[in-house]
């Protein structure tokens, strides 16, 4: 079994880092090979949108991609995270997305029907899981980055199982795993009357476990399915 996960936040060891790690640490915990790789410290250019992946499904840019779509190709699982910026996804995880398109798919004529989009990658079984972390306070600032990763990543689930895991209310680096203290210094921040502090300090944490529990028993979920 190999788990690959893609991670498109700028931040090591930030939010989105530390649950794609709990992730993989309940893959390997079922006997799974992970690697994972941030978009930031690869060579991807952006989509020039000259279409001649179309025919072939070969870019001719000489960069990282082609080196990314054959670890997807050969996963058994993917997991792919980012930050939410401005409701959306980061701009590096778009660019990946982007040169995706004609890469790992093809779009075949059908008569009478219009057009249909079908892989190129090899069909098999994958489980796949989406990661979104927020600073917002409600899930559903990640709805725009949902729907776009639910299509291209369905493509390749093949019957696989969709997870998804989306963490508000962290904004810091790491806010995920703050102890108590730094998060009665953030309620204090936010003007939040003293007296409310330790409970809004506890609900977070609680919220967090929640969130890192969840995500290392997708982890195992999807190593052993």
């Amino acid at each position: 079994m190999k788990v690959f996960a893609i991670n498109g936040s700028f931040r090591k060891q930030g939010n989105t880092d530390i649950i794609i790690d709990k992730i993989l640490e309940g893959a390997k915990a079922e006997g799974a090979k992970t690697e994972k790789i941030f978009i930031d410290d690869l060579n991807i250019n952006s989509c020039q949108g000259c279409l001649e992946c179309r025919q072939e499904g070969i870019c001719h840019q000489q960069d990282d991609l082609s080196d990314v779509v054959k670890k997807l190709e050969q996963a058994d699982a993917v997991v792919v995270g980012t930050p939410i910026y401005g409701n959306y996804m980061t701009g590096q995880l778009k660019i990946l997305l982007d040169r995706f398109m004609g890469v790992i798919s093809r779009v075949t004529y059908i008569p009478g029907g219009g057009i249909k989009s079908i892989t190129r990658l090899e069909i098999k079984k994958r489980n796949i899981v989406s990661v979104l972390a927020a600073g917002a306070p409600t899930p559903e600032c990640a709805d725009d980055a949902l729907k776009l990763l639910r299509r291209m990543l369905g493509s390749l689930a093949n019957d696989g199982t969709m997870e998804e895991i989306i963490a508000v209310g962290i904004n810091p680096k790491g806010a995920i795993v703050f102890p108590k203290e730094e998060w009665i210094e953030i309620a204090k921040k936010y003007g939040i009357p003293e007296a409310d502090r330790e409970a809004y300090a506890e609900k977070a944490m609680a919220r967090n476990i929640e969130v890192l529990n969840r995500a290392f028993e997708i982890g195992r979920k999807i190593a052993s399915e």
